[in-house]
Formats: C-alpha cells, structure tokens, sequence
C-alpha cells in the first residue's frame, strides 16, 4: 500500500508527463534541500532561449474550498524568495479552472489541462477528461465527521490531548470509543507522541491544522447545516447580539469584526439547537437561497479569546477559506498570522 507521499509523487510525475506531451516544453524537477518549509518540489520548464523555475505545491485533489488554503501556500512561497508558484494536481474541472486563472493561481494537472502566464509564455487548457488511475480512498478516521471534531477540540485547546479521553470526548461533543481511534490515527501520522507519566504531546500541529481545514468543508461543514434564511435589513447582524442564544458570530462576521477588514457578504451563525428563539427575535425567514446560514455548533467549550460571542479563530479561518473568495483568502490570511501562529507556535 502506497502512502500520502508516495501518491503525491505519482501525481507529480503524470502531471509534468502531460505537460510535456500537450505542449513539447521541456519539464523537469530540480534538486532541492528538504525542509518542512519549502516546496513539495521546484520544477524548471524550459522554451526556445528562456527558462522558469516554480515552487510546486502539490495536492492531490483540489475543489474549491481548498483552492484558499493552495493560494495561501504559494504565497508563502513568494515570501521565501520563489518567484512563481505552480499547483500540481490530478485533475481540475473546468470550473475550477476558471477560478484559479481568475486568480491567477498557474496550475499543471493529470489530465493535461494548465494554466501558465509567464509572459511570453502562457498556456491555458481546460476540459481535458482523466483516465482515472487514481482510486477514491476515504480520509483517515481523524478527518470523517466525528474526528474532525476531536481534532478541533484538540487544535483549540492547547494540552487538552493530555485529558482523560471521558473529558475530551466531552469538548468534542462525541461518543467516547471515537476518541481513542482519533488518538490511534493521530499516533500513526506522526501527529501525536506518548511521553513518560502516562502523558502525550500534539505535535506537527500546522499541518494537523492545514489538514483540517482542507477537509472540514467537505466531510463535516455540510452536515452541520441547519438552514439558509434572510432578513429585511442586510445590516440587521450589526445590532444583534447572539450570545442569549447561546450562538456564535462565524465565516465573513466573525472576521470583520476581528480585523476590522471584511465588508461581509454572507452571515454565519454557529448555533445549539433549537434556533426559533434566534429566528423570532431578529426576523429571519427560511429562504433556499439566503445570505445568512445557521449551523449547528459542534463543540463544547469557550475559548480564552477576547470575542466571546465569535467562533474559535480556527473555524473563521477555516470558513473564510472554504469560499474560495480572493478577499476573503487574504483576509484568512490575516487571520492566520494574528491569531494562529500562536496556536502552533511552539510546534515540532
């Protein structure tokens, strides 16, 4: 059985194929010094006199609430002194593709679709089909609905993973057999460490943290939706005050009021059922395609932040990102460096 990396090097390897076969570039992967912080690989494509070399970040899938999380990583690379970032991926529908041009994210995929702007090279190919080679294979336990919650409960809770597993099944507001198969899925990736005096320590928590995030919108997001509604007034949110509902401001609220830097489009809540109470004071009716959403709260606990009445830092993030919206990446991204640093801040 092949692992994560062996599978993301498999990605890698057809991906440059194909380019190679739909444009005659000469494509090849430089050497480079292994380091947590660099990129999956640099790769040097070549054309008539002049060269380019990209930091390659490489994903094995990419949907659109996780394009924020890509267009984050390649950034990151700029900062380290790349000058062109490049996804490599096993396939991106048309639509996807659309929305990493519009971005101007430059990606390579399996199935010969690319976008590059280098000028004066620049290639856009979309709607190539894949032969797919590649087998779904569900996520680890860790990230299906009921360990994305303990996973959360233990990123949001510093030194929680030391609690007895009765205490944590109870933060993460699941039954108690799933924390120990979480706790055994976090050994085996390298995420969790037992010390001596019956003490464990999470570690490695900024790719346990880039993890959740990418699989949160897909695997737990959706089964927490209670409803979409809408209001009289867009602005009703800017006097509301959730916090005798026992709810939560999240997603593009949540951010501006943090950073003070979003016009939000779109109203989150995060809240314990049931929501009438929530629905009759501020005058929000059902409505399929509302710009407000409710969701249920999936934890059991109040972080230490100054914004009681907002969601964890983490699920705003979190939130942000899963729109794939250029403005509201960036403002992740604020969001990232202000509040989450520290939360992996002493990380190994």
């Amino acid at each position: 059985m092949t692992n994560a990396k062996d599978k993301e090097t498999e990605v890698l390897r057809d991906a440059l194929k194909m380019l190679r076969k739909t444009t005659g570039l000469i494509v090849e992967v430089q050497p480079q010094i292994p380091d947590t912080h660099v990129p999956d690989a640099v790769i040097r494509i070549a054309w008539e006199d002049r060269d380019w070399h990209f930091a390659a970040e490489v994903k094995k899938t990419i949907a659109p609430a996780t394009i924020g999380l890509v267009a984050q990583r390649l950034d990151l690379f700029r900062q380290r002194g790349f000058q062109e970032g490049l996804l490599i991926t096993r396939y991106v529908t048309p639509q996807v593709a659309d929305r990493l041009k519009a971005m101007n994210i430059q990606f390579v995929d399996a199935a010969g679709n690319a976008y590059i702007n280098e000028p004066p090279l620049f290639i856009f190919i979309k709607g190539n089909k894949l032969i797919d080679k590649y087998p779904v294979e569900p996520p680890p336990r860790a990230f299906r609905r009921a360990g994305l919650q303990v996973v959360y409960a233990l990123l949001c809770n510093p030194g929680l993973e030391n609690a007895p597993l009765r205490e944590i099944a109870n933060v993460a507001t699941v039954a108690l057999g799933t924390v120990g198969w979480v706790m055994d899925d976090l050994r085996k990736m390298g995420c969790l460490i037992d010390l001596r005096k019956r003490t464990r320590r999470l570690i490695r928590k900024g790719d346990l943290l880039n993890q959740w995030v990418t699989v949160y919108p897909e695997q737990l997001r959706p089964k927490l939706m209670i409803g979409r509604f809408t209001a009289d007034n867009f602005d009703w949110w800017q006097q509301a005050d959730l916090q005798e509902f026992a709810a939560y401001w999240g997603g593009e609220v949540a951010a501006a009021m943090l950073t003070e830097y979003l016009k939000p489009q779109i109203v989150t809540i995060y809240a314990n059922q049931p929501v009438g109470g929530l629905l009759a004071k501020n005058k929000l009716r059902r409505h399929p395609n509302g710009d407000i959403e409710i969701l249920k709260a999936f934890w059991n606990f109040e972080h230490n932040g100054p914004h009681r009445n907002l969601v964890h830092p983490l699920l705003i993030y979190a939130d942000l990102l899963a729109t794939g919206d250029a403005r509201n990446i960036e403002t992740a991204k604020i969001i990232y460096e202000q509040e989450l640093t520290q939360l992996i801040g002493e990380d190994r």
